[in-house]
C-alpha cells in the first residue's frame, strides 16, 4: 500500500465520521450514528469484495435476490411487523424506493462483472454528492458545514486513489 493510498483511506475514514456530523446536539445519537456508519462502510467493503470475487461465476440476479431476501428478513426481525402497516401515500414511496434499490443493486452487481472492486467502489462514491443534492432539492435538508467538509474529504480521497490508479495504468501501458 502506498503512502497516498494510506492517506486517502485515513481521509475517507475521517470524512465518513464528519459526514454524520457528530458535534451537533444529541451527541449520543450522533455517536451511535457514527458507529453504525463505520460498521456499514466496513461491511459494504466486504460485500463489494465478495461480490467481485463471485461476479463472473454467479448470475448477477442471484446476488441481488440473495441481498433482497436477507434484507427483507432482517428488516422483519429488526423492525417487527408493525412497521409494515403503511399508509396509502407511504406505500407508493416505499415501492418506489424498493424499485430504485433493486435497480441500484442490479447495476452494481452487473458492473462488478466488468470492473475491479476498487474502481467500482470509487464510482459508488458519487453517491454522497448526489444524496446531498437530492436531499436539498426534494427534502429541504441542508447539510451542516461539518458534513460538507466530510463529504469533501471523502471525494478528495476518492480522487487521490483514482489518480494513483491512472498513474499505475499509464506505467503499465508505457512498459
Amino acid at each position: 500500500m502506498s503512502l497516498r493510498t494510506a492517506l486517502a483511506a485515513f481521509l475517507s475514514l475521517i470524512g465518513g465520521i464528519l459526514v454524520t456530523d457528530p458535534f451537533t446536539s444529541g451527541a449520543h445519537t450522533n455517536l451511535v450514528g457514527v458507529l453504525f456508519a463505520i460498521t456499514a462502510a466496513s461491511v459494504s467493503a466486504l460485500a463489494v469484495t465478495t461480490l467481485r470475487a463471485i461476479a463472473r461465476q454467479v448470475h448477477f440476479l442471484v446476488t441481488v435476490l440473495s441481498f433482497g431476501v436477507f434484507t427483507t428478513l432482517a428488516g422483519l426481525v429488526e423492525g417487527g411487523t408493525d412497521e409494515l402497516l403503511l399508509s396509502v401515500s407511504n406505500t407508493g414511496i416505499t415501492l418506489l424506493a424498493a424499485v430504485l434499490g433493486f435497480c441500484a443493486q442490479c447495476s452494481m452487481a452487473k458492473g462488478y462483472e466488468y470492473c475491479p472492486a476498487g474502481k467500482g467502489a470509487l464510482v459508488r462514491n458519487i453517491q454522497l454528492p448526489l444524496a446531498y443534492v437530492l436531499g436539498i432539492v426534494f427534502l429541504g435538508e441542508v447539510p451542516h458545514m461539518v458534513s460538507v467538509v466530510g463529504g469533501i474529504l471523502i471525494l478528495s480521497a476518492t480522487l487521490m486513489i483514482a489518480y494513483e490508479a491512472m498513474e499505475k495504468e499509464k506505467q503499465r501501458d508505457g512498459d
